[in-house]
């Protein structure tokens, strides 16, 4: 099954994570290229407060396998990049979860 993933992290290095935004990207794509389970990721960014937005639909058997994947393949694109994760708070990020058949739910405001 396919879900819709959006994980909400904060840049917290120093200096700008501006730079870092188009070779994350890049690096994200790259991972989509390499494993079918991975489908267009995306990324939303804040620069005045360092929050990240990263979206990507995952095909996992359930809602806690598609958590782990999206995870895992953010926190692999932050190394490919030569950034440490412990600059990106991915350990503490919110994480959303939908069918992507469902994902509406996941994008319109409470």
């Amino acid at each position: 099954m396919k879900y819709l993933t959006i994980q909400e992290v904060t840049y917290a290095g120093p200096g700008s994570f501006e730079p870092r935004l188009g070779p994350l990207m890049d690096a994200l794509l790259a991972l989509e290229a390499a494993d079918a389970a991975i489908e267009d990721p995306d990324l939303t960014a804040d620069l005045s407060s360092g929050l990240v937005d990263v979206q990507m639909i995952i095909n996992a058997d359930d809602p806690a396998a598609a958590m782990v994947r999206a995870l895992a393949t953010l926190r692999a694109a932050i190394h490919a990049i030569g950034d440490a994760t412990r600059r990106w708070q991915t350990a503490s990020a919110v994480m959303h979860v939908a069918p992507a058949d469902e994902a509406d739910q996941l994008l319109m405001p409470a």
